[in-house]
């Protein structure tokens, strides 16, 4: 809303402003003393009079002290009884030690003795002086601050005290000078009526104005005017109200002015403002110091580029001195009350849509700040405050091109919302208080929402692209230089040059934030590229913290204080740190990172599962830091030199510097750090005929796991143990069991059921008391047999302690009763090696 002390001042013309201050106070002074005259001077005429004489004098004194004196170059007296006064001046002398005189001037009074009436002949001048004493000079010669009055065909009635004229009335002051048809005037109750047709041309430091009214009304007792119809035209602005009253003091100076009835101001640029009633108090030297607007406020601008309207139940406005001015007022603050509504809408001036946004603020209460931001230059709004549920909301139209974007309506609310503007009224940063919501829907459906305690948003200026609109995640707000005020040299340049907007730079929240993306509609997220890998839907997105810091130049998000955040009903992290990519929805968690990811039905009914080396049941991940992949799936673990990542499924874990999860390719992952066999699995897994539970525990250099195919595959210096039993070699592939057989096997437990291992690569087998070396290793858990073989040039050996080294083609190795079958070839050993069953 543009609103000037300059615009006011219209408010203030609207009641015949300052200048019929001036003019009634001189009036209401000059009227009591001339309503003497009224009273007296047709009985004296009629009675003392009785032949012509040549300059006659006639004066009346009180206690010593000279009330008027009148002077007649010839008086007549007439057959029909009137007398006749030629030449007339009539002196009316102000109250002892004033020093101040008024003169009546007419050619010709008419007086009918009998009816008590006289009328005037030709032209009546009132000459005044104006306020302050002594302004009129020695001999009666008017001075330089004298107001005067003309007008003709003047009739005073002695018995009521009315004196009136049909005829126009002028009058002349220093800066300013007045007109109106007809005036009537009650010398016994000091009532002043200008009937129709009232104009005041008044020059306040080189500028204009022309105030008018229907009919005005001014009454001495009660020190008021009263104009009916009032009209202002000050410059390129026009105001007009049903009446106006004009309050005034001692000394003739206005103090209050109140407008009642369709008070309205309007520019030729477009600007209005609208409101039942307006109240402005006006300080010693008729300036405004406070304005209260009431009665429903409206205003409004319209002009190339842009529009703003807004509405209000009442408001009030602050003025103070301005610097350098000489006693001149200024817009300092104004506040406005109930069901309070603003709207701003920026326009494309090229006619692409792309180009238009919109902001609108609503609230029971705004206050407004203005000040200069720089010498000689125009008062602007630099802060304002919006309480009782304000809601800032920011429309941005669909952009099309390379990087597409659908609309988005942004809202912003908080119990107390503060606005800081910049020069040229460019929104720069926006404050809140007490539950904080920042909430942006796309035209997509899909949803982002934040909410704490506190709000902080800095906002930046930057030009407006000619063909695209601006689009930002996030709120952003676009404005031109000349929303909220300006002057016209403001205006001018605003219109002639780039159209500037107000962009999100970076929103802070404080206190319980919590925040929530919803992607966007089934229906839509085909084309709007809302879906995963593999086609599933997209799965809401809710995160809290302490603290939450966004940079929309990347689209950061920053969250601290015991972050945590959660992907649909799957996916659970937390961490001392998170960093999520608003953009991408990639995430980096440091510091203390814990996750769990839990099976279940994801977005359009698919099922999420969680590659964990074939377990079931949620899956935990601790680690020091995480990366989280959105388009591929991957999420990525890691350690510190001191502690592993780790992770668990029930009794199944896994330990490692690097674990990488894929859930897009059902892919698990772990490796170290080129140190030496870093990477440890545990299984729980029925083993044996027996099917005895027993743990498995394997090392090696890296691993991986696919859930697809169930098999876990361990290369590097790899060691498996279970039991006293261990198994060394260069790679070993773990198969575990289908699922479903799994689940039947074992109702309600894991599913990380070992079906067989494979080991490869310079195999050692150790039991108690025995020790088996070959290339390959292979056992079965169903029966709980080892089979070690090796090559056609190196066959496996085993090496007992009862019986000594033994080869073959292949050596079986039986956990279940401790015995040793040897397949093929001839043993080396004097005794024999195969141990009963």
């Amino acid at each position: 809303m543009r609103v000037t002390a300059k615009r006011l001042r219209g408010w203030i013309a609207l009641a015949a402003v300052l200048l019929v201050a001036t003019v009634v106070g001189s009036f209401l002074k000059g009227r009591y003393r001339f309503r003497h005259i009224a009273r007296d001077l047709p009985a004296r005429l009629g009675v003392n009079i009785q032949e012509s004489s040549k300059e006659i004098t006639y004066s009346q004194s009180s206690q010593g002290h000279t009330l008027f004196t009148l002077q007649a170059s010839k008086e007549f007296q007439m057959k029909s009884g009137h007398v006749l006064l030629h030449n007339v001046d009539i002196t009316l002398y102000g109250p002892p030690g004033s020093g101040r005189t008024d003169h009546i001037f007419g050619s010709d009074f008419d007086y009918d003795q009998s009816q008590g009436v006289a009328i005037s002949h030709g032209a009546v001048q009132i000459q005044l002086e104006g306020l302050g004493a002594g302004s009129a000079q020695r001999g009666g010669a008017a001075g330089s601050n004298a107001i005067r009055v003309q007008t003709s065909g003047l009739t005073f009635v002695q018995k009521t005290g009315q004196a009136s004229t049909a005829e126009p009335v002028h009058f002349q002051l220093p800066r300013a000078s007045g007109s109106a048809i007809g005036a009537e005037y009650n010398s016994r109750t000091g009532v002043l009526v200008l009937d129709s047709q009232v104009h005041i041309t008044t020059n306040s430091q080189g500028k204009t104005a022309k105030i008018g009214a229907a009919h005005a009304t001014l009454e001495r007792t009660r020190m008021q005017a009263l104009l009916k119809g009032a009209t202002l035209d000050y410059e390129s602005e026009h105001g007009s109200a049903d009446q106006a009253t004009v309050d005034f003091r001692q000394d003739g100076t206005a103090k209050e002015v109140d407008a009642q009835g369709d008070v309205r101001m309007a520019t030729d640029e477009g600007a209005t403002t609208d409101a039942g009633t307006g109240v402005i108090l006006l300080n010693a030297n008729s300036q405004p110091i406070r304005a209260n607007l009431g009665g429903g406020v409206r205003f409004g601008d319209a002009r190339q580029g842009a529009r703003m309207r807004g509405s209000a139940e009442a408001g009030t406005l602050l003025f103070q001195a301005a610097p350098g001015s000489n006693g001149s007022m200024e817009l300092q603050h104004a506040d406005f009350r109930q069901n309070v509504k603003y709207s701003q809408e920026v326009i494309d001036t090229n006619g692409n849509i792309e180009g238009n946004s919109e902001r609108e603020l609503e609230a029971q209460k705004v206050d407004i700040d203005f000040a200069r931001t720089a010498p000689r230059q125009p008062i602007e709004a630099s802060k304002a405050v919006a309480e009782g549920n304000p809601i800032l909301t920011m429309h941005q139209a669909a952009k099309n091109g390379t990087h597409p974007t659908p609309a988005q309506t942004t809202r912003m609310r908080a119990d107390e919302l503060v606005a800081t503007l910049s020069a040229g009224n460019v929104l720069r940063e926006l404050d809140g208080t007490g539950h904080t919501e920042i909430d942006t829907l796309s035209s997509d459906g899909a949803r982002e929402t934040s909410r704490g305690d506190e709000l902080r948003a800095t906002f930046k200026e930057q030009v407006a692209p000619a063909k695209t609109g601006a689009a930002m995640r996030g709120a952003s707000a676009s404005s031109e230089r000349r929303t909220v005020s300006g002057s016209h040299g403001n205006r001018k340049e605003s219109q002639q040059g780039p159209k500037m907007q107000s962009v999100l730079e970076t929103a802070f929240q404080d206190g319980n934030v919590v925040l929530m993306e919803i992607p966007a509609s089934d229906a839509r997220s085909s084309t709007a590229g809302t879906t995963k890998p593999g086609g599933a839907a997209e799965e809401p997105l809710t995160a809290w913290a302490e603290h939450a810091e966004y940079h929309a130049a990347d689209e950061v998000l920053n969250l601290t204080g015991n972050p945590r955040l959660r992907e649909g009903e799957t996916t659970q992290m937390s961490a001392e740190k998170i960093v999520y990519h608003r953009d991408s929805r990639n995430a980096e968690a440091t510091g203390d990172v814990k996750a769990t990811y839990t099976q279940g039905t994801e977005g359009g009914g698919r099922t999420a599962t969680v590659p964990a080396m074939g377990g079931n049941g949620p899956v935990h991940v601790i680690a020091a830091r995480a990366e989280m992949h959105h388009a591929t799936g991957e999420a990525t673990f890691y350690g510190v030199a001191q502690e592993r990542a780790r992770m668990w499924q029930g009794p199944d874990s896994l330990l490692a510097p690097t674990i990488e999860i894929d859930r897009s390719q059902d892919v698990l992952k772990a490796w170290g750090n080129g140190a030496g066999p870093e990477v440890a699995a545990n299984f729980t897994s029925a083993m044996g005929a027996r099917h005895e539970e027993t743990l498995v525990s394997v090392e090696s250099r890296k691993l991986d796991y696919s859930d697809k195919s169930r098999v876990a595959d361990f290369q590097g210096d790899v060691t498996a143990e279970h039991g006293d039993e261990a198994m060394h070699a260069e790679n070993a592939l773990v198969f575990l069991k289908p699922e479903e057989k799994a689940s039947s096997d074992r109702a309600g437990k894991q599913n990380s059921e070992i079906d067989h291992v494979v080991a490869t690569g310079h195999v050692v087998f150790t039991q108690p008391g025995r020790r088996g070396e070959g290339s390959k290793l292979v056992y079965t858990a169903d029966d709980g047999k080892y089979v070690l073989t090796g090559t056609p040039g190196a066959q496996p050996q085993l090496w007992d302690r009862v019986h000594g080294t033994t080869t073959g083609a292949a050596l079986i190795f039986n956990s279940q009763n401790d015995s040793v079958e040897v397949s093929g070839g001839k043993s080396s050993a004097v005794t024999m090696t195969r141990a009963p069953r």
